[in-house]
């Protein structure tokens, strides 16, 4: 046979000889650097196969039948090896036969070589009753079954076969670590891992540095950063690779500073880093802190010609991203001279999670004009960017698109769409998309309960996360927060502590955010003791746990307990950010903390450089309105750098009609009329400043103005949970099934706690009656209804929880401190504005409220 070959390199020639050498073929050679007719030798004795490298099943067919019966076991390996080179089991068994119908058993270099082939398409029982059928098994048939069960993930029968080969007394060599401890390479195999390096080590493998590296990226991928720097250290030789592995490794669990270290060293050794390296140390500069060092990685691949490799430029456009730095992304991306979808995306990502969503959506047009498909990566991101803005009408069209893409059912995609419609609020829609998806994930279930509890619609969400178990889905921290965010809402404490304890036996209570949401759940559930237990059981804890347990104290009106915990995070040397100021201010406001408040406030704008915020002002306009100091609290809102809002003016009218100061009240209500005129609580807090002040006249001229506004009062109501049913009571309400005896035990309620000394608060009422029909009007309110069947519904001694959409009542305030101490039960009150815990004739605020 003559073959004819064109090259431009002796590597060419050399692949072509060893590809030929079972050929016995002629090859004319027609390079610009050798030319001429190369004799590869044939076998002794055989005509050698006419298949070569490169050739398709019939070729290898074809050769099989031209040499009959005259196949050295040399060609049928490399017939083997083309069939793993084709992944076609089928041909390798004809292969096979073709051996045995020659009248002889396999041996084992064509064995091993059969294994390599099954377990490379998949099929391990099969390599493995070859492998258990070779009589006189070599180091290189356990490396081909180890090597197959550790490509198909199959690690435990990797580490069983490795301890059988031991036991059976052959030595493993090299390979054998290499590829035992590439399958050890996870979190679940680490002991298993451990194993094997302690195999190696008494074996005195481990000075080979290609075992240590090994030994690095098997601690690395297992997730124990901690024994791969020990073996790193103790490398005799490292190269590249192993830099990489650590780079890489300290990266991805967030340690920017040791993942630089490393980088450093790996320079000062003289080591050149490639592409991966730069890879890697991008993937750790992350957050305003690694900006510089990132610009001054971006200045290295700049200096060694890397910067315009489309890897690295994505690698620098993320880290950018990643930074904070969106200009300097654009920059690079707009100096890109070649973009991938990747890059796009990229840009995509990071305008979306910068806020910047009409950049986001402008990338997103410039993709599509360009002649660049999006793919479900960069439509998933593109919906994040809707949902973010609440875009409903582009996130329907995006819909659409990928509907047209063929990209609807996908599950990263589904899994958006439903996260976009229920940030929307179009959670029916989220719903829908979940019913249509023919495969979920724990992402996919998690993301339905997030959009469940986002719409306040608990009980759906509740079931969907009992759905998820029963289909056998099990929760993640995700899936915990989000159920957990639903437990916020009123009288699920109970559900609440089933989930802490189920957090608790997934062993997921050290994971930081889980913690910060059960005390939010416990704060917003009325329990500051369960946040209390939560937080102090935490062993590490971010800037939101110190904000989540402050705003709990303030919250329940424990500012003392706030102030403390807010100095100690300072001695902690946490830095604070403007929520852990709004937290403390708001707690010094509860308490009446006005000097402390007035020093906290200063703190943040001049010594820890917060910016100014109206949550800011707003809770510093609070305090000291609340405390009386009504004219520095007016001025402070009209010297604010920032415009001030109808809330804030609301703020101080609230204030004023706790002190009686109608002349502030009047300012303020007009100032918050002007941008919200039909904003029914100004009106409402006015009418019972002038009633109070017995000025009936100015209380009809403000009704008739909201009657002709069509400016409706919001109706106050109180709920309770009884049994898992939620019960719902407005002023006066006789809708309850139970309303007679409900009647009879608040009447026998009142009865007893004004022989306790209770006198009714009528001042507020707004109506020009006598004062019996005014103690009438204010008996029936709905939280006293809440609290009378509260008490007969549930076992004495228990604590009784009631929540009000307004701020609890002056009259109901003392009632329910009286009921307290008659009844014998702890009554735990949420209104608009915090908890109240009454107990004992005793309430928690101090009758500061």
């Amino acid at each position: 046979m003559r073959c004819v070959f064109w090259g431009s390199s002796l590597g060419g020639l050399e692949n072509l000889q060893t590809a030929m050498r079972v050929c016995g073929a002629n090859v004319v050679v027609l390079s610009s650097r050798l030319r001429g007719t190369v004799r590869l030798p044939v076998p002794s004795g055989r005509h050698g196969s006419t298949v070569a490298p490169g050739a398709g099943a019939d070729d290898v067919l074809r050769g099989l039948r031209e040499q009959g019966g005259r196949v050295d076991s040399r060609t049928y390996v490399k017939l083997l090896q083309r069939c793993m080179e084709l992944r076609d089991v089928a041909l390798g068994e004809r292969v096979r036969d073709h051996i045995v119908r020659s009248g002889r058993q396999l041996n084992v270099y064509e064995l091993n070589t059969l294994v390599k082939l099954y377990s490379l398409c998949g099929s391990a029982d099969d390599a493995r009753r070859v492998f258990d059928g070779v009589v006189d098994k070599t180091v290189v048939s356990w490396n081909a079954m180890i090597a197959g069960y550790a490509r198909l993930g199959r690690v435990k029968d990797a580490f069983t076969l490795f301890r059988q080969m031991l036991d059976e007394g052959l030595e493993p060599n090299t390979i054998t670590y290499l590829t035992v401890l590439d399958a050890c390479s996870s979190p679940a195999a680490l002991e298993w891992g451990k194993g094997v390096h302690a195999r190696a080590l008494d074996a005195g493998f481990v000075s080979d540095f290609r075992v240590g590296t090994a030994l690095v990226n098997m601690y690395v991928k297992g997730g124990s950063m901690e024994d791969a720097r020990r073996v790193f250290d103790g490398l005799v030789k490292r190269d590249v690779s192993a830099f990489n592995a650590m780079i890489g490794g300290y990266a991805k669990n967030g340690d920017g500073d040791q993942a630089f270290e490393v980088f450093r060293l790996m320079q000062r050794e003289g080591t050149k880093p490639n592409r991966i390296s730069y890879l890697s140390i991008l993937d750790a500069c992350s957050g305003p802190d690694g900006l510089a060092w990132g610009k001054a990685v971006h200045a290295q691949c700049v200096k060694f010609g890397l910067a315009d490799d489309i890897r690295v430029a994505t690698a620098l456009l993320r880290m950018y991203t990643k930074c904070g730095s969106i200009e300097d992304a654009r920059n690079v991306f707009d100096n890109m001279a070649v973009r991938d979808v990747v890059s796009w995306t990229v840009m995509i990502e990071g305008y979306a999670e910068s806020g910047h969503i009409e950049d986001a959506f402008g990338v997103f047009a410039m993709m599509r004009e360009g002649g660049i498909q999006p793919d479900k990566v960069t439509y998933m991101h593109v919906l994040n960017a809707c949902a973010s803005s609440a875009d409903l009408k582009s996130g329907r069209e995006v819909h659409s698109e990928v509907e047209r893409a063929g990209f609807g059912s996908d599950l990263l995609v589904s899994t958006a769409l439903i996260h976009m419609y229920a940030k929307c609020g179009a959670v029916k829609d989220a719903r829908r998309v979940f019913d249509s998806m023919s495969e979920r994930d724990v992402v996919s279930w998690s993301a339905m309960i997030g959009g469940y509890a986002e719409a306040g619609c608990g009980e759906e969400a509740f079931e969907i996360f009992q759905q998820m178990k029963l289909q056998g889905v099990e929760p993640e921290r995700v899936t915990y927060i989000n159920i957990l965010n639903v437990c916020v809402n009123p009288g699920v404490l109970d559900l609440g502590k089933e989930i802490h304890s189920e957090v608790v036996e997934a062993g997921l209570a050290s994971h930081i955010p889980l913690g910060n949401a059960l005390i939010n759940m416990y704060a917003k559930c009325g329990s500051i003791e369960g946040a209390c237990q939560v937080f102090d059981g935490m062993s590490r804890r971010d800037v939101i746990t110190w904000n989540a347990m402050i705003g709990g104290y303030a919250q329940h009106g424990c500012a003392r307990e706030a102030v403390n915990l807010f100095e100690r995070m300072l001695e902690e040397r946490v830095r604070p950010n403007s929520v852990t100021f709004v937290g403390v201010l708001s707690a010094c406001s509860r308490a009446g903390f006005v000097t402390e408040g007035r020093q906290f406030f200063t703190s943040a704008l001049r010594d820890h450089g917060i910016v100014p915020t109206m949550e800011l002002y707003g809770c510093m306009v609070d305090l000291l309105g609340r405390a009386g100091q009504l004219e520095e609290a007016e001025q402070l809102i009209n010297d604010m750098p920032l415009e001030a809002t109808a809330s804030i003016w609301s703020s101080l009218l609230g204030a004023c009609r706790i002190h009686g100061n109608l002349e502030i009240a009047e300012r303020a209500a007009e100032r918050c009329l002007m941008m919200d005129p039909r904003e029914g609580a100004v009106y409402v807090q006015l009418s019972h400043m002038y009633a109070a002040a017995g000025m009936w006249d100015n209380v009809a001229k403000v009704r008739k103005v909201m009657e002709d506004r069509g400016v409706k009062k919001e109706q106050g109501c109180t709920w309770i949970r009884i049994d898992g049913k939620v019960h719902t009571f407005v002023t006066e309400d006789r809708s309850h099934p139970q309303v007679r005896e409900i009647y009879t035990e608040l009447a026998r309620l009142m009865r007893e706690i004004k022989r306790e000394g209770h006198v009714p608060l009528t001042e507020n009422v707004l109506h020009d009656v006598g004062e019996q029909q005014k103690e009438e009007a204010i008996s029936y309110h709905s939280e006293k209804l809440a609290i009378a069947y509260g008490i007969m519904s549930t076992p004495p001694t228990t604590p009784i929880h009631i929540y009000k959409n307004l701020r609890v009542c002056a009259d109901c305030h003392s009632a329910s401190k009286f009921i307290s101490k008659v009844a014998g039960r702890e009554i735990i009150a949420r209104d608009a504005s915090r908890f109240h815990h009454f107990k004992n004739g005793v309430c928690s605020c101090g009758d500061y409220w």
